[in-house]
């Protein structure tokens, strides 16, 4: 007898669609539940919540709120932080969107900025930065050793500016409050390889501001202990080195961090300081800064006629390497000065003010020996006119008033197009010393009140 075949059995197609219905939805309410559970619990937070801050955290790459979560947050005006792991970031109401992306790319590389050793870096990149208003990291081990980092920022991915220097850091983590101009930050230690040292020359009863030299210049930490004193010195309730009689000593100094120590011969003269006719000289130097003003009916008119010639001289000569000069601001009045340094106390208040704009009768373009060059504002630093005017403006009789990282010594911040006039022999030997014309005279800058 034949065997009867068995038939196929047929693949129903009905049954196929039902199963990957079924899968389809398992996945999508795997997804949509929690989703779901997570809105809630945030609105209840935000409907709850008796302020305008409300922290939630972080669950996906995205800030997957509902449309009325939203428009409750925008009611209420929340101001929004979300936690993650290595981060929390503030948004305000303004800034929130559905379905917004919420990373914050954070890692780990080596500098290649200049100025920088290659040091290895934490950085914060993302375009969301433009929209966050503050951000706190959670730093890496390797950071935090000295409980001190330096924070930076960086401008179409070239320039750098300096957030915070010294930066204290608590329980591992720092806070940035971020600017839009920025495309993105990063957290750095720059140890210190050497200080340079050179002798100098005090007044007796001033204050011993050491002419020291940090390398690299943006170290870190670059604090300091005094190890030894000689017994022509003294030191004041501030901590601070007071030459208290006139002769030859030498002050001993250790890096707190690095253990590097040094030691700075100092010689403690009396220098001439009078006042003429309302006018300070020290050493037959007219003086203008912070502690030294000038009367209000002191009135030149003009720029110093030597002072201009020279400034003529320096531009030809740059013209030939291809360097325009221009002066954008010289003589300026008391009255000027006065509306111009109450402008800017309007704008930014008297204490940031004070940093880049000087009272009327402490300015030193009331004298006619000063001027500004090309553009008067941070954008000027670095370019190759900057650095051509402060490897040479010495040669025609002028010295770079306001040098960088002596902010303490000058009372400003660094200006590298407001240059001063000494005549060819004084401005040599200044910048042959690296001081600025404060520590060069032994004197203060700081405002009495």
């Amino acid at each position: 007898m034949k065997k009867k075949r068995k038939k196929k059995r047929r693949l129903r197609v009905d049954r196929v669609l039902l199963v990957l219905f079924i899968l389809v939805l398992f996945i999508f309410l795997l997804k949509f539940i929690p989703y779901v559970f997570y809105n809630q619990k945030i609105y209840k937070k935000i409907d709850s919540s008796k302020n305008n801050i409300v922290e939630i955290d972080k669950k996906y790459n995205k800030l997957k709120l509902y449309n009325k979560t939203i428009n409750l947050i925008k009611k209420k005006n929340i101001t929004l932080i979300i936690k993650d792991k290595k981060y929390k970031i503030t948004l305000q109401a303004s800034e929130i969107k559905k379905n917004m992306k919420i990373n914050i790319n954070t890692y780990n590389k080596r500098i290649n900025y200049e100025g920088f050793s290659k040091n290895k870096s934490y950085f914060i990149d993302s375009s969301l930065l433009k929209k966050v208003k503050n951000i706190e990291i959670t730093l890496p081990r390797y950071l935090i050793k000295n409980k001190i980092v330096d924070i930076y920022a960086v401008v179409n991915d070239k320039k750098i500016e300096t957030i915070k220097k010294g930066y204290k850091v608590k329980n591992n983590s720092i806070s940035i409050d971020l600017d839009k101009k920025y495309t993105k930050y990063f957290i750095t230690y720059v140890k210190l390889k050497d200080i340079k040292v050179r002798d100098i020359t005090v007044n007796k009863g001033s204050k011993v501001n050491l002419a020291l030299e940090y390398i690299p210049k943006n170290a870190t930490i670059k604090n300091y202990e005094y190890i030894k004193l000689g017994e022509i010195f003294m030191l004041n309730e501030n901590n601070e080195v007071i030459a208290k009689k006139t002769g030859n000593g030498k002050i001993t100094i250790r890096h707190t961090v690095s253990n590097i120590q040094k030691t700075i011969n100092v010689k403690v003269t009396n220098n001439k300081i009078k006042k003429i006719d309302g006018i300070t000289y020290v050493d037959d130097i007219l003086i203008v800064n912070k502690t030294y003003s000038l009367p209000k009916d002191y009135d030149p008119g003009k720029l110093n006629d030597d002072a201009l010639n020279a400034f003529y001289d320096m531009r030809e000569d740059a013209s030939k390497d291809d360097i325009t000069l221009w002066i954008a601001s010289g003589y300026r009045s008391y009255n000027t000065q006065n509306d111009l340094y109450n402008s800017y106390v309007e704008k930014d208040g008297q204490k940031k003010a004070d940093t880049y704009s000087a009272r009327a009768g402490y300015s030193e373009h009331q004298t006619g020996l000063a001027m500004d060059l090309n553009i008067v504002d941070s954008s000027f630093e670095g370019t190759k006119e900057a650095i051509w005017i402060e490897k040479n403006c010495y040669k025609y009789g002028f010295i770079i008033r306001y040098p960088k990282e002596k902010e303490d010594i000058t009372g400003y911040k660094y200006e590298p197009w407001h240059i001063r006039y000494l005549g060819k022999k004084l401005a040599k030997k200044i910048y042959d010393s690296g001081l600025t014309l404060e520590e060069y005279l032994s004197i203060d800058s700081k405002y009495s009140n």
